[in-house]
């Protein structure tokens, strides 16, 4: 009887150690999901301009993270690109919707 139950404890520990692990994976799977970027891509720089790619089937409106204050939104259409102006000395991070 002994090794019965020494089987069933085991068995049972396999079981909630794995339905442990899915849930972990799931919510590391959700996590990353959330943090995906949206359909606005910084595509290319230079002294006072950047590029932002749409990779999206519909319009988005669209800047990109500078320091300071972010430039004004711009409308960029379904898979193409849009041009926005920087002011000098503006590097910028990372392009995003709004």
């Amino acid at each position: 009887m002994t090794g019965l139950r020494t089987a069933l404890v085991a068995a049972t520990a396999a079981v909630l150690l794995s339905v442990t692990g899915a849930v972990t994976t799931a919510s590391a799977d959700d996590d990353a999901v959330a943090k995906e970027p949206g359909c606005a891509q910084l595509s290319a720089w230079g002294p006072g301009w950047a590029d932002i790619r749409n990779i999206c089937d519909h319009t988005i409106s669209a800047t990109v993270e500078v320091d300071g204050w972010d430039p004004d939104c711009i409308q960029i259409g379904p898979r193409g690109v849009g041009r926005i102006g920087l002011e000098p000395g503006d590097d910028p991070y990372y392009a995003y919707e709004c």
